[in-house]
């Protein structure tokens, strides 16, 4: 099997998973949600962001995964300059666009060499 196949269906399937299980602590409380201006600017890039960077790549790979990416990158940003602390687990959460991009990478590769197959 092709790599960037493996890793395509990784991504898949993790996103899916992610994106469940980050929407279930978004929406699943009886709290409700109520944000500074900040904090809603930080919420649409994580988990929005990340998460519409899921469902895009499951059509266009690269975009899919440079929307999750960056808005996770503007997220950290958002979070510093909130002086929020940052973990670990959110990367854990957006790893699917990392493998997504792998996965465009590789597949691109091989299309430039002319070894692609659809």
């Amino acid at each position: 099997m092709k790599p960037e196949l493996v890793l395509r269906w990784m991504a898949r399937i993790w996103g899916l998973a992610s994106a469940l299980l980050l929407f279930a602590f978004a929406f699943g409380g009886r709290e409700h949600l109520r944000f500074t201006a900040g904090e809603a600017v930080a919420f649409l890039l994580f988990p929005v962001g990340v998460v519409v960077g899921f469902g895009i790549a499951w059509w266009r790979e690269l975009s899919g995964a440079l929307i999750t990416m960056g808005s996770l990158a503007l997220f950290f940003m958002v979070s510093v300059a909130l002086g929020k602390p940052l973990s670990p687990y959110f990367l854990l959460f957006a790893a699917p666009g990392f493998l997504h991009l792998a996965s465009a990478l590789l597949g691109g590769a091989q299309a430039r060499s002319g070894n692609r197959v659809s």
